[in-house]
């Protein structure tokens, strides 16, 4: 089975009062295994990065020095995200409370 991560797992790498044990094992996961992500995960995380330079919790070079090390991540796209969003990520949703992003 394929490891499958979102946005807010991929952020917490990144920020210091973020990390967990559990999320860093998650990484070293990906490092190891690989993932796959929704269609909007590097836009959902760039947005995040750059949300968190406005605030001033991480400086550009931060930012970029992330997306670099995820772009060297070997993460698969999955393609059909819209495809499954009314159908098997609805379901997902209501099965296990999830938003439909984190279900996706």
């Amino acid at each position: 089975m394929s490891l499958v991560i979102d946005s807010s797992m991929t952020l917490a790498w990144y920020f210091e009062d973020e990390k967990t044990d559990a999320s860093l094992a998650i990484l070293d996961r990906v490092v190891t295994e690989g993932a796959v992500v929704p269609v909007l995960w590097r836009l959902e995380g760039v947005s995040g990065l750059q949300t968190a330079v406005r605030r001033k919790r991480i400086t550009v070079a931060d930012r970029n020095a992330s997306l670099e090390e995820l772009s060297a991540l070997a993460i698969s796209i999955d393609l059909q995200t819209d495809h499954h969003a009314w159908a098997a990520t609805r379901v997902l949703s209501d099965r296990y409370g999830l938003t439909p992003y984190g279900a996706a």
